[in-house]
């Protein structure tokens, strides 16, 4: 068999070999990009939000969301009124005796207690939408104590940066409050030599890091995002990250960009905190629109897709971050023998 095989491919020129491994390779493309259809279909609350995780994937959206809302100094009263509803609805359509003790739970739990809280002491009605009935049912269920936000200074946000990992890496969170002042090329020189150390398939060093410095540009791709309105205002700086697909070889690495991506990215934001620059990354689970809108605003390369905008600059000396709660390794961790 294999002898016919050499004789067939020495009949065969090389132009008619290689159509016939491109359509052999668009074929097992397009298969897996289908089954990647399927699954996400299938799987992700996109359509329908039949399963507990999905349950709990959207009650943490809207949980961090009402979380975000707090930053505001002052706060807004009344606002995320159609959240508070749809998060309650979602608390009370779950098995929650069996499930409260989970992270996730306990955190919307305790960010809808502490959002009555302050609206009760600044004698403001909410209970159009969200009655004491609620209120009690919630506070019945909520097994944590603290506060909403976390209040810092620049100096200790960044105390921890010479520290072991467990505390560097503890230490981190995300920060959008900035005084508007523009860090040094050579800061961002630095921090990026630092989060090229970050592993990558075969070394192949995939990502490019785009620092954008005009403010029209900002704005615009901002504007797009939409996810960080009310701190754009002393926002000087911004970084694009790409994955730039000409550095993947196989079917099985359709998805290796975002690997990539996504463990360059975090190396990334460590270095910036390191190097004491506030930053924090902002949503691109975009469509294919938005990736061109953006590309066609930086003149990036059609191969690159974006990963990430970090907003990023030098805190204001007192400021404010989400609660954020992180599961236990008991929430996350499967042991298989």
């Amino acid at each position: 068999m294999n002898e016919i095989k050499t004789i067939a491919k020495k009949l065969l020129d090389e132009k008619t070999v290689a159509k016939i491994k491109g359509y052999r390779n668009s074929r097992i493309l397009r298969k897996n990009y289908i089954e990647d259809y399927k699954l996400y279909k299938k799987h992700s609350s996109v359509f329908n939000k039949d399963t507990f995780n999905k349950k709990e994937s959207e009650i943490t959206l809207l949980y961090h969301s009402i979380e975000k809302g707090f930053l505001y100094d002052p706060i807004r009263f009344r606002f995320a009124e159609h959240k508070i509803k749809v998060l309650i609805k979602y608390l009370k359509s779950i098995d929650l005796p069996t499930v409260k003790n989970r992270t996730h739970i306990q955190a919307a739990i305790l960010n809808l207690c502490i959002y009555y809280d302050i609206h009760q002491k600044n004698r403001i009605d909410i209970s159009d939408y969200f009655p004491i009935e609620d209120y009690n049912f919630l506070k019945n269920n909520l097994k944590i104590s603290g506060d909403s936000v976390k209040y810092h200074t620049k100096d200790t946000f960044f105390k921890s940066i010479h520290s072991d990992f467990k505390e560097f890496s503890s230490s981190r969170s995300s920060v959008r409050n900035f005084i508007g002042e523009k860090i040094p090329i050579e800061i961002f020189q630095q921090v990026v030599d630092l989060a090229n150390n970050a592993p990558s398939v075969c070394n192949r060093q995939s990502v490019s890091v785009y620092l954008l410095e005009n403010k029209e540009k900002i704005n615009s791709i901002l504007k797009i995002q939409g996810g960080l309105k009310g701190y754009d205002e002393k926002l000087s700086q911004l970084i694009v990250l790409t994955s730039d697909r000409n550095y993947f070889y196989s079917i099985g690495e359709r998805s290796q960009l975002f690997i990539d991506g996504g463990i360059y990215l975090m190396n990334l934001l460590y270095a910036l905190h390191y190097c004491k620059i506030g930053a924090c990354p902002a949503h691109w689970g975009m469509t294919i629109d938005a990736d061109k809108k953006v590309q066609n605003i930086l003149g990036l390369r059609e191969s690159e897709k974006i990963i990430c905008l970090i907003a990023v600059g030098i805190p204001e000396d007192n400021f404010t971050t989400t609660l954020s709660l992180r599961r236990p390794a008991s929430e996350n961790l499967y042991i298989i023998d």
